[in-house]
């Protein structure tokens, strides 16, 4: 099996700048594929460390960008900026063991991801993203099984959803 040659990092961000995304995403992008890619058995600590200071700095860049507009957040972007909050805030000691730091860069990783993800989606207003999807059904659920099978002839099942075989078929 032949693989494609593995362009550096510098490389890989020319050819990708060229299709129109800002090189930041592009770098951020590039640095959460490296942290994923690291093993715990064969990382050196200063590499762990050196991967934390520098995703700490692009998490906090990119979430100020993404969540400067307080207005119009949900409760679920509410709560993932806390979850960012809580993960710049609370680093790695210097004394914590390797599997810590690990874990923590890992973590990093994953909330810079997100945080990519969300300053590439467009932007707009909450009007429109509500009335852009399609209603949901609405089935009224019986209340009763015994009327509900009376009233349409069908058995009912105990999980209260009519059997999809009618009864009366005459088998």
């Amino acid at each position: 099996m032949t693989h494609p040659p593995i362009n550096s990092s510098r490389e890989a961000a020319d050819n990708t700048a060229a299709e129109g995304r800002p090189l930041d995403v592009i770098y951020a992008e590039l640095d959460v594929r490296r942290v994923l890619a690291l093993q715990l058995g064969t990382t050196t600590r200063s590499t762990l460390d050196e991967a934390a200071s520098s995703l700490r700095g692009k998490i906090i860049a990119f979430a100020d960008e993404v969540f400067a507009a307080e207005a119009g957040m949900t409760s679920t972007d509410r709560g993932f900026k806390l979850e960012v909050t809580h993960l710049v805030d609370n680093q790695p000691l210097p004394d914590a063991l390797s599997h810590e730091v690990y874990a923590h860069i890992r973590a990093q990783a994953r909330v810079l991801r997100k945080l990519i993800a969300m300053k590439q989606q467009p932007k707009e207003s909450p009007a429109r993203s509500t009335a852009a999807r399609p209603p949901l059904p609405v089935r009224p659920r019986p209340t009763s099984t015994t009327g509900f099978a009376e009233r349409t002839g069908t058995y009912v099942v105990p999980s209260g959803l009519a059997s999809p075989i009618p009864e009366g078929n005459g088998r």
